[in-house]
């Protein structure tokens, strides 16, 4: 038999489900709180659980012995994890006495908000549920505000700091032409995300947007990856093939990791800006392209030019519109807004609802550098949802670095011999200045093995 207290009245009072077997309890908590909340109440687990699916209250207060088995936790467990199956943000308070200490710590490790003493001190118990009951407001409006950078169609980018909202702006800005944007930024930081909003904010969002990182290309394979090729034009082509800047007609061509771009292709590239026109490789006919290019590149441009490995005309032809992105370290509280963003996408993706970061969880996330950025923030928040047993996913359970130079202690020794070759691999990319063929050299390994090596850690060749 569910309940809801007469006297409220008012549906903008925030909705709290109290959940106890004994109904002298019930009807007295009711009658206390029923001034300043709208009060369900359940006797029992199936009860409780219509009435949170009906209702969707904010805060639940949940006492762990309930019927048919009120002399242990079971049934209040249960209950605990089929209430954040259906809303992983609510906040369940376990109502506990000093006999039940033990499970009601069990049902904070699966994910409870708290715990509230028995007996019941009503006054100290309407404090905490205004508290509670803010912080819920205070969680909403970050959803919302979350939401609004959705609406804007900008995809999967999260972020309410100042640096973020000027890249919304910007990004309004260079959708509406159709000039080429250059997108700087560390590696991991997003710019694949923002030349994808860019293109499904323009005119050019019903064409294709084609992608191609020129660092992960060999030289000998990207030229034909880019303009294609005739039949016959070099050993191998067997048949005619259409490159992606063919491919890309109508739509955008996106140019990642474009400092990485040899002289040659440099130059072709150029012409293309210049005239709009491609030649396949062998080829003879001048091929019209209309496709807007927007590259990206984690080096610098500037001093890539002055010290003549970039061409300065073409550095000028990408440039028109320039888009940084700062790293995560510079983007104050996005970090939390990114990473309860990541856990509500993977945890659908993954089929695996009902996770919540814990307190100590957010301030770790808030604290952390980040040095990998996104890519390693998405590997963070996948690996707990995976490997975490309960609800609540811990700071540990992160696997963050947070020493300067040693590994956590958390990391398995898998995740440490794979953070020692990352490592390896970043400073050797970084002595030789990203080139592939010096760097397998003085790794000893052939270059089809660096390549799969620096996919599999999400490192681009001009890593520095």
């Amino acid at each position: 038999m569910l309940n809801k207290n007469e006297n409220a009245t008012n549906n903008e009072l925030p909705k709290i489900l109290l959940v106890d077997d004994d109904e002298q309890i019930r009807k007295q908590i009711q009658w206390f709180l029923s001034d300043e909340f709208n009060v369900y109440s359940a006797g029992d687990r199936l009860a409780a659980i219509e009435i949170f699916e009906k209702e969707s209250p904010q805060v639940a207060l949940l006492d762990l012995g309930l019927p048919p088995h009120p002399r242990d936790a079971v049934e209040g467990l249960r209950a605990l994890d089929e209430m954040l199956s259906l809303n992983s943000m609510a906040k369940i308070i376990i109502v506990s006495g000093n006999s039940e200490r033990k499970n009601a710590l069990a049902a904070v490790d699966k994910g409870a908000y708290d715990i509230f003493p028995k007996p019941v001190d009503l006054d100290e118990l309407k404090i905490v549920l205004r508290r509670v009951c803010r912080r819920v407001d205070l969680e909403n409006e970050n959803i919302r505000e979350r939401n609004l950078a959705s609406d804007s169609l900008f995809g999967e980018i999260v972020g309410a700091s100042p640096p973020m909202q000027a890249i919304f702006k910007a990004i309004r800005k260079v959708s509406s032409t159709d000039v080429p944007v250059l997108i700087t930024g560390e590696s991991g930081t997003g710019k694949e995300l923002i030349s994808t909003a860019i293109h499904k904010a323009s005119g050019r969002k019903e064409g294709p947007f084609i992608a191609i990182n020129c660092g992960a290309i060999p030289e000998t394979l990207l030229e034909s990856e880019l303009f294609g090729h005739e039949k016959g034009s070099f050993t191998g082509a067997a048949a005619q093939r259409r490159g992606r800047l063919e491919y890309s007609n109508g739509g955008t061509l996106f140019l990642d990791e474009i400092g990485d771009l040899a002289h040659e292709l440099q130059v072709k590239l150029l012409r293309f800006l210049q005239e709009k026109v491609i030649e396949r490789i062998g080829g003879r006919q001048p091929i019209p392209v209309d496709g807007r290019v927007i590259a990206a590149t984690n080096r610098n441009l500037e001093e890539a030019v002055q010290a003549g490995v970039f061409r300065e005309d073409l550095y000028f032809r990408l440039a028109v519109m320039r888009i940084h992105l700062p790293p995560l370290r510079e983007r104050g509280d996005d970090v939390i807004l990114m990473a309860e963003y990541m856990l509500s996408e993977f945890s659908k993706e993954l089929k695996i609802p009902g996770k919540r970061f814990s307190k100590g969880a957010l301030e770790a996330i808030r604290k952390y550098d980040w040095p990998g950025n996104i890519r390693e923030m998405q590997n963070s928040v996948k690996r707990a949802i995976v490997l975490v047993s309960g609800n609540s996913i811990k700071s540990e359970d992160l696997g963050l670095n947070t020493g300067n130079s040693q590994i956590s202690k958390t990391v398995s020794l898998k995740d440490a011999r794979g953070a020692t070759e990352r490592e390896l691999l970043s400073d050797a990319l970084r002595r030789n200045s990203g080139n592939i063929s010096k760097t397998a050299k003085s790794l000893g390994i052939s270059r089809p093995t660096l390549y799969d090596l620096i996919a599999r850690h999400g490192l681009q060749p001009a890593d520095k």
